[in-house]
């Protein structure tokens, strides 16, 4: 498909087959409009199942969904960089839409808003991926608002916020412990990959450091997972990633699942004050020299490591690597 009309005959040949139930579009290189106009009479699909993967803006997107009134599942994956007419948008009566999962890297917060606002749905579950650089997506206040206000029957709750470059950050630490996200047992977690810092909010899982039955502790139930450490390589970008992190939430468990230095693991707790369990896929116990970094001192690690109460050791090769961690 390399044509406007293309993509609108197909939508039109997809949404006249009586007894179909799902469909998928996958198509990336396609930046044109889609014309498709507004349902009327009955023009109307059998699709319970939607998945989008192509370039829409929000109104072509309303377009589209008017001919699915049976809808349950909608699932976006949305890469349109122009789509600065969310705001006309138009409202959709969506009754049987349970599930929207959603990946987008082009939309702000209050965009976001609008389309929610404008899916009159019963939504029972909604998964987010956000590429998009605005720190307001990481304001639990805001998600409280919107939960509460346009979807008052929401039973399962992802969001997934990668941040590529740091945004200021104004708002008070720690903002996703409040009795709203307890209640839901959803909790505040935080990963660092190569290039990017990746904040989640998910539903509560029983970890290996909890006994069988006992009760979470959500006001410290916020991970740090660090898959990638550097090794062998200056750590000054892990340790601005730990503290931009810092700013945002504090951190009481530390999952590191690479291999480490035992150096840069120091260096590491040394920037975590309130860890209260460690897990490490493995140790290093030779010193690389150039790990040693004057910036970072390690005295004050033996503090806060002393205040860990559990530990958690994947792989070991030698019984010293126990008596390290002891």
């Amino acid at each position: 498909m390399h044509t406007m009309e293309d993509l609108n005959n197909i939508y039109q040949f997809i949404f006249a087959l009586p007894k179909l139930k799902y469909n998928k579009l996958y198509l990336y290189r396609n930046k044109r409009s889609i014309s498709m106009p507004m349902a009327t009479g009955k023009q109307f699909s059998s699709i319970e199942y939607l998945d989008i993967a192509h370039w829409y803006t929000f109104d072509e997107l309303s377009a589209l969904i008017s001919h699915t009134p049976q809808l349950r599942h909608l699932h976006l994956t949305h890469v349109n960089q122009d789509d600065s007419i969310i705001e006309t948008m138009l409202p959709i009566n969506l009754d049987n839409l349970t599930h929207i999962s959603m990946y987008t890297n082009n939309i702000n917060f209050d965009e976001f808003e609008i389309f929610i606002e404008n899916i009159y749905s019963n939504l029972k579950t909604l998964y987010v991926i956000l590429l998009h650089q605005d720190i307001t997506f990481l304001h639990a206040y805001k998600w409280e608002q919107l939960i509460l206000r346009y979807l008052s029957q929401l039973k399962e709750f992802s969001l997934k916020y990668y941040e590529h470059k740091y945004l200021i950050y104004s708002e008070e630490r720690n903002q996703f412990i409040s009795s709203f996200w307890i209640e839901r047992k959803l909790i505040f977690n935080v990963e660092i990959n190569e290039y990017n810092i990746l904040y989640l909010v998910c539903p509560y899982r029983k970890r290996w450091y909890e006994y069988k039955n006992s009760t979470a502790e959500y006001l410290k139930s916020t991970q740090l997972t660090i898959k990638y450490v550097f090794s062998g390589e200056p750590a000054n970008g892990l340790f601005n990633y730990i503290k931009r992190i810092l700013n945002i939430v504090q951190i009481y468990h530390l999952y590191i699942q690479q291999e480490i230095y035992i150096h840069r693991l120091m260096q590491i707790i040394q920037l975590l004050p309130d860890l209260i369990t460690l897990k490490i896929n493995s140790l290093i116990l030779t010193f690389y020299r150039s790990l040693i970094d004057e910036k970072f001192p390690t005295t004050c690690s033996i503090e806060h490591a002393s205040k860990i109460k559990k530990v958690y050791l994947e792989n070991t090769q030698t019984i010293e690597e126990i008596y390290f961690l002891l």
